[in-house]
């Protein structure tokens, strides 16, 4: 705004001046000069109301153009949503809040209520006497007290089990006493030498502690011999159970389980009040509706907390002979040859005593039949016994088993079908492992554990066997070592080698106790799954070696693996399992010798050969691929993989799939290991080819997905080493353009390669892309276990479950972690998410326990997404050149728990084998590369500040530590820096040295420029 003066506006701004200052004018004479700075001054405000009003007029005229604006209107409405929406959130909170707190305050005064109530009516027991019979103190209830008892009060739980309570007459609740049934009570008919005292509270518990269990057990013989026959004389008797408790309601007590209720009612009629030891026998019948229930299951394993005080069943273990007639009918173990690492197949007939003196010895002769392998005279055998019964449950099923034998196990379908309609006859489904209730009804269960087990449903065999394992007290005694078996190979399959080595230690007691007391039918017992001891315990050896092997607990499986070559046995397993241990200790020449040997001299090598040369050759891959021979490794394990499909190929050609067929199959393990190797070999497209496969089958394990993310970044970028080649330090000057004057030089990127890959489409449906890299490290961190504090401090023992490899440790878990944080955060830089990749740097370096390997990428990682974010301070304070000093600042080995310690403490023997290398190179390799890495970083950002000077500090300190061997892209940042300090000599000189086939041989016109002192040193 200019206003100009003339005249007429001169005079105009005079009389306003005059107007205004007219009380000083009358004192002040107002020469020209005074009058010209008032005019200016005027002029001057008039300008700046001027300016005030076109400014109000805009700022009106873009308050209104705003508030017509659909956009702006929007956003008023989304605005006004958005706070009701708010005053709406905050008034749920608050009435959650509320209904949580009324609800707290309720279950306080319920909680009060209900201890209030417990405390009186704890002060209402003890005003009871204690066990005494005296009628003063506790007099009987009357019987119209017992009928309105038992429509008020509660059942008693202790009674309707077990068909005793401590308290008897006095309890307080409901007991509901049956007319009759087909069980008897002999109360306190049993005694012997520790049950002869008077009430427990004149003598001390432990009393009993100065007498042996042999001796216990004998006592308890003699009694079973002489009161069984008196009891058969009315009936077949299928229970018969004898308490050994401490209390005074179970103590002795003899519990006889008849076929019917009329042979229970003789019993009662011709048993009561007869006299046995000098005693009276006093008999009722009782209800048990799950002798389960009834009998203490910890009793069995000497567990139970409260010893002979528990008010559950303890009962004596029947003599084995007896075991079939009164616990559950026998089976028998078949032992198939064909399987691997099982220790039976299913199950045979064996004498029953429910059947005449006739069709027991045709029971012995189909026994017989059956073992020889003559299953066609078995059936035929068994069809005789079926005539006298035949709706037996025991006959059906021996049949059912005889038939299947002579299919050679392959009718497998039909054989469910007969297990099925046995186990209809049983009342219970082998749909639901729920209605598994009785010990009849464990046979029948077992062999569908059986099938289970050779169709590879490992999961669901092992929650049948863990219920039949809650029988094991009240079951036959083979049928108890078979179950145990099968749990510890299940266990094994299911990468629980904890579990697995829980059920050894309780094998190896059983067997120590039948060493020391023969009485207890081990020996002696015709049903015995494995006749001979030292057989039984050199299986038992070989599954706690498994166990070791899989826990990597060397030490101990190197006295195991002695005590057992000492005992002369030899077998595949054994060969296998000598081979894995010296593999686990890294002694790979004595592990393939090992196995090359057993082939040569194994005498079943044409069993081998049809039936497991394909696992043979699998491990001959592992051993070559350590040994660092990846053409033999790969060679071995592709003829693996034929072998599986040949073995596939003939076993499938038929209808009906014999049962060994589904063991055999190992194709996805082999291509697990084989993407494996390929992914060390540098051949990542066929590693992903390989475990794209294996990741539908094991979606669970952690280390897949992290390798399928590896094969993708390796696709992206095969090595650090190509920006030390050539080819890549030639990509820094393109060409040259032009001579003398003109002479041009186009500089080039030699980052251009990793940039320009393309996603490659493998099995006609996966990218194998730096997105699909990301994907599966986003399913491997979810997939990763919850780690506690609790686990931390069990010195690693823990251990996590990783099919179709050996479990991982816990610190094998955390590092397995930190690599996935680690190439997270690297694939996110290549694909710009700069945010995700610091998040999980930052992630990384909060881990506690990440190695100084992961913590300097980490650090890296997060410079680079900090500076892409433009805080440039935060970038620099990561880099930290002076931290690195060692090769420990830059190991990715974490710390050595206790159980590594010791292992690594057993050092192995003199062995002729290789020297250890790494698998892998890393980059960088040393602490002085390291820290020529942070340098470089640090020099390109303060290039990108344009702080030449720090920019050449660090940048010369790069190149004293990397020598005359540099990476590609350190000459695109000396380009960089001397174009931007201008110093047109020492540029010139850089490109004679490393390009001088594309610059002129005449020296470049260097202009004179104002140079930096550092930049002058530089050169």
């Amino acid at each position: 705004m200019d206003i100009r003066m003339d005249n007429e506006s001169f005079q105009k701004m005079k009389l306003i001046i005059i107007e205004e200052f007219k009380d000083e004018h009358k004192t002040i004479k107002f020469n020209h000069k005074i009058y010209r700075l008032l005019i200016k001054k005027l002029r001057r405000k008039l300008k700046r109301q001027q300016l005030a009003k076109e400014r109000d007029e805009k700022i009106r005229l873009e308050e209104l153009q705003r508030q017509n604006d659909p956009l702006y209107q929007a956003w008023i409405i989304q605005k006004e949503k958005t706070r009701l929406q708010k005053e709406i959130e905050e008034e749920e909170e608050n009435k959650k809040a509320r209904k949580s707190r009324e609800q707290r305050e309720q279950m306080e005064l319920q909680q009060q209520q209900k201890l209030t109530k417990e405390r009186v009516e704890k002060q209402k027991e003890l005003l009871l006497p204690a066990k005494t019979n005296s009628p003063s103190h506790n007099p009987f209830a009357t019987v119209q007290d017992r009928i309105t008892a038992s429509i008020e009060r509660p059942v008693c739980s202790f009674y309707s089990k077990t068909g005793v309570c401590r308290y008897d007459e006095r309890c307080h609740r409901t007991h509901n006493r049956p007319d009759i049934t087909n069980t008897l009570l002999a109360v306190n008919m049993y005694s012997n030498f520790e049950m002869q005292y008077g009430l427990d509270n004149e003598y001390d518990f432990d009393i009993g502690l100065e007498f042996e269990e042999s001796e216990r057990y004998e006592n308890f013989k003699d009694f079973f011999y002489d009161v069984l026959p008196e009891f058969e004389r009315f009936g077949r008797v299928i229970m018969f159970k004898v308490c050994y408790n401490s209390g005074i309601h179970l103590r002795g007590n003899v519990y006889v389980q008849y076929k019917t209720d009329y042979e229970a009612m003789q019993a009662y009629k011709a048993l009561n009040t007869r006299y046995y030891a000098g005693r009276m026998v006093q008999c009722q019948f009782v209800n048990i509706p799950s002798w389960t229930a009834a009998i203490c299951g910890l009793s069995e394993f000497g567990k139970c907390p409260k010893g002979r005080r528990c008010h559950y069943l303890h009962v004596f273990r029947n003599p084995p002979i007896y075991l079939n007639t009164f616990d559950l009918f026998t089976t028998m173990s078949e032992d198939n040859n064909t399987t691997t690492n099982n220790n039976n197949n299913n199950n045979s007939i064996e004498q029953c005593s429910i059947f005449t003196e006739q069709d027991k010895e045709l029971a012995v002769k189909a026994k017989q039949e059956y073992e020889g392998g003559q299953y066609d005279v078995c059936l035929k055998t068994l069809q005789k016994i079926l005539e006298s019964c035949p709706d037996d449950p025991k006959v059906l099923f021996n049949v059912a088993l005889a038939e299947y034998a002579m299919s050679s196990f392959q009718k497998t379908d039909a054989f469910k079908v007969q297990l099925n309609k046995i186990a209809e006859k049983l009342h219970c489904s082998l749909d639901g492992v729920t209605t598994l209730e009785e010990p009849d009804q464990c046979t029948v269960f077992y062999n569908m554990a059986v099938l289970l087990y050779h169709t590879r449903q490992y999961r669901s065999a092992l929650l049948v066997v863990e219920k039949l394992f809650r029988f094991i007290g009240q079951i036959d005694e083979t049928l108890s070592w078979k179950i145990c078996l099968l749990m510890c190979e299940l266990d094994l399959c299911t990468f629980q080698p904890e579990n697995a080595l829980a059920t050894v230690i309780h094998l190896e007691k059983l067997i120590s106790e039948s060493v020391i007391s023969p009485s207890n039918g081990l020996s002696h017992s015709p049903n015995m799954l494995i006749e001979n001891l030292e057989v039984l315990k050199s299986k038992i050896s070989l599954y706690k070696i498994r166990c070791l092997l899989m826990l990597k607990s060397l030490r101990i499986c190197k006295k195991e693996l002695r005590q057992l070559q000492n005992t002369n046995i030899s077998s595949t397993s054994l060969t296998y399992a000598r081979a894995n241990f010296e593999y686990f200790k890294e002694n790979h020449i004595r592990a393939l010798k090992i196995l090359t040997n057993n082939q040569q001299t194994n005498s079943s090598l044409i069993s081998l050969q049809t039936n497991s040369s394909h696992c043979f050759y699998n491990n001959l891959s592992c051993i070559h691929f350590h040994l660092h021979k990846s053409a033999f490794a790969l060679f071995y394990m592709r003829r693996a993989l034929a072998e599986n499909n040949r073995l596939l190929i003939e076993q499938l050609n038929s209808n009906d799939k014999q049962l060994i067929v589904h063991n055999i199959n190992r194709k996805y393990e082999i291509l697990y290991n084989l993407g494996i190797q390929l992914l060390f070999k540098h051949q990542p497209l066929p590693a992903f080819e390989c475990l794209i496969d294996v990741i539908n089958i094991y979606s669970n394990n952690v280390r897949l997905w992290l390798r399928l993310a590896e094969c993708c970044i390796m696709i992206h970028r095969s090595s650090n080493d190509d920006i030390f080649k050539l080819e890549e330090k030639l990509k820094c000057v393109l060409q040259s353009i032009g001579t003398g004057f003109h002479h041009k030089l186009i500089l080039g990127n030699c980052n251009t390669s990793t940039s320009s890959k393309k996603s490659t489409v493998t099995n006609g449906n996966e990218n194998c892309s730096m997105e699909f890299a990301l994907f599966c490290l986003k399913n491997a961190l979810a997939s990763l276990p919850p780690i506690t504090e609790d686990d931390l401090q069990k010195d690693g023992t823990k251990l996590y479950p990783a099919p179709p490899g050996n479990p991982i440790r816990i610190g094998d878990m955390i590092a397995l972690k930190c690599s996935i944080l680690a190439a997270a955060a690297y694939v996110s830089l290549c694909l710009n998410d700069f945010v995700s990749a610091k998040n999980y740097a930052t992630y990384l370096l909060e881990e506690p326990r990440a190695s100084s390997g992961h913590k300097y990428l980490a650090r890296l990682y997060l410079s680079e997404s900090l500076l892409a974010m433009n805080k440039i301070d935060l970038a620099i304070s990561q880099l930290d050149a002076e931290s690195i000093k060692t090769e420990n600042d830059l190991s990715f080995k974490m710390s050595i728990t206790t159980v590594d310690k010791e292992e690594k403490s057993d050092t192995p023997e003199a062995t002729p084998t290789v020297p250890k290398v790494d698998l892998v190179s890393w980059l960088p390799r040393d602490a002085r590369v390291g820290q020529a890495i942070v340098y470089y970083n640090i020099a390109a950002i303060y290039a990108i500040t344009n702080d030449v000077e720090k920019a050449f500090k660090h940048f010369n300190l790069f190149v004293n530590l990397f020598g005359k061997t540099q990476p590609a892209h350190s000459f695109q940042l000396k380009f960089y820096l001397d174009l931007l300090d201008g110093n047109r000599h020492r540029l010139q000189i850089l490109l004679k040295e490393n390009f001088g086939h594309l610059t002129s041989n005449k020296s470049f016109v260097a202009f004179p420029t104002i140079t930096h002192t550092l930049s002058n040193n530089n050169s």
